[in-house]
């Protein structure tokens, strides 16, 4: 007579077989291929249960039989990093970038005086990797007759540059840059005095990263103070230029 016994597989999935010797049975699979025309999944596997409430302190939602959640090794400080599970990575908000003033006017320049405008950026990442803040221009300041320049500032020592943030206080030293404050803000930005020049696009100078941060972060805030400053050899007319940033999510 046959016999048959129901043997409890992974993930709660009931599977039937034969008895037979130890040294014929098959293991059972742990996971399953899926795939289509335009992708393949290797070892997927099937949860029992999933929801979510919410209450007006908090909020929870759950999955039930994801095979060996949880981190290994340990983010940023060791040779590699798993974030294993369906929900060990927790997509909080979508990912969101504004900028409240794209339209800067730094007014009338006079010989010895700095002129400064502001806006400010903020920023809301979905992802544990945080996200990343470039900013360049896309050519110094340009009188509208196309060849008439404000150079880039160098600051008060001549030392500053599209890496390097220094003291630009001296208002007899022209020229065009800019200072970023808050919390999430390049380590170089010590203080509101402190102003790098933008990387230039039209010298193929690459952007440089004005803001940062390896954390989930809800309306992450910088204020961007742009300021200028001339010579008497400067000649009269209207001067513009692009500063571009770009937002760079984190996964």
């Amino acid at each position: 007579m046959k016999k048959w016994v129901i043997i409890l597989g992974p993930l709660f999935i009931f599977q039937a077989c034969k008895l037979a010797p130890l040294d014929r049975l098959v293991p059972l699979a742990r996971a399953d291929r899926l795939e289509s025309d335009s992708y393949v999944i290797q070892f997927g596997n099937f949860n029992i249960g999933s929801g979510g409430g919410d209450t007006t302190n908090y909020g929870l939602t759950y999955t039930i039989g994801q095979t060996a959640p949880g981190p290994f090794g340990q983010y940023g400080t060791s040779s590699y990093f798993i974030g294993s599970g369906f929900q060990y990575i927790y997509q909080i908000h979508t990912f969101g970038f504004t900028i409240d003033n794209t339209a800067i006017d730094l007014g009338e320049l006079t010989v010895g005086v700095h002129n400064t405008a502001s806006n400010k950026l903020s920023i809301t990442t979905r992802g544990a990797g945080g996200y990343t803040i470039y900013a360049y221009e896309q050519t110094p300041l340009t009188r509208s007759n196309g060849t008439d320049t404000i150079p880039d500032t160098t600051c008060n020592a001549g030392t500053c540059s599209e890496a390097i943030a220094g003291v630009w206080t001296n208002q007899n030293i022209p020229g065009f840059g800019f200072n970023v404050v808050g919390a999430d803000t390049a380590a170089d930005f010590l203080d509101s005095t402190y102003f790098r020049q933008f990387a230039n696009d039209s010298a193929a100078e690459d952007m440089q990263v004005i803001m940062s941060n390896t954390n989930i972060v809800r309306n992450s805030q910088g204020t961007v103070t742009y300021k200028a400053g001339i010579t008497g050899s400067v000649a009269a007319g209207n001067y513009q230029t692009g500063v571009v940033y770009v937002a760079v999510p984190g996964y």
